[in-house]
C-alpha cells in the first residue's frame, strides 16, 4: 500500500514538494519494491522496505540494484524537500558500497541527509540499514550522491 505524503504527520513540506514526494510514491517501481516513508523533512528522509520475493535476487537476499535505486529514491525525497517550486533533480552522481547481505523477510531502513545544498548541485550523504528482530540497526550499505537542479515543468512531461 503506498502511503501519501501528504498522510504523514508533522512534516513542514511546500505544496509542490507534497505533490512530487507523492508522484514518487505512487510510481510503479516504488510501488513493486513497498517502499514507504518513515520521516520526511526539508533535507532528510527515512524510508523502508520489506526485503520480499520482488526485491530478492537468487540467494533469497535483497537484490543489489534494489539497494542502490532506493537509496537514490531516498536522496530524492530528502532532496525534494529542499528544492524551490518549478524545480527538479537528476542524480549525475553515484557511489556505493554493499556490506553486507540482507535475508528475505527482514526490514531495512534507508535514511539521506542533503550535505551541500549549492545553486546548481546538491550532495547527499545515504546509508542502508538492516533492522534484527530487536530492533538493532546494522549498517549494510552507504552512498554519496550528487544530483543536477534544474527548472523542469513535470506537468508538460
Amino acid at each position: 500500500m503506498v502511503q501519501l505524503a501528504t498522510d504523514l504527520p508533522g512534516r513542514h513540506l511546500s505544496d509542490y514538494a507534497l505533490q512530487l514526494t507523492d508522484e514518487l510514491l505512487q510510481h510503479a517501481y516504488q510501488q513493486f519494491c513497498g517502499i514507504e516513508i518513515i520521516e520526511q523533512i526539508p533535507g532528510y528522509c527515512k524510508t523502508r522496505l520489506k526485503v520480499t520475493d520482488n526485491v530478492d535476487n537468487l540467494s533469497n537476499t535483497l537484490h543489489g540494484g534494489v539497494i542502490y535505486s532506493m537509496l537514490d529514491v531516498t536522496s530524492m525525497f530528502a532532496t525534494i524537500a529542499v528544492l524551490q517550486d518549478g524545480e527538479y533533480a537528476i542524480t549525475n552522481s553515484f557511489s556505493c558500497n554493499v556490506l553486507s547481505a540482507t535475508n528475505r523477510g527482514a526490514w531495512v531502513e534507508f535514511e539521506a541527509s542533503i550535505i551541500r545544498n549549492g545553486r546548481n548541485m546538491l550532495f547527499s550523504d545515504c546509508k542502508a540499514f538492516k533492522i534484527g528482530s530487536d530492533g538493532e540497526k546494522k549498517l549494510i550499505a552507504t552512498a554519496q550522491l550528487s544530483k543536477f537542479k534544474r527548472l523542469q515543468d513535470l506537468n508538460a512531461v
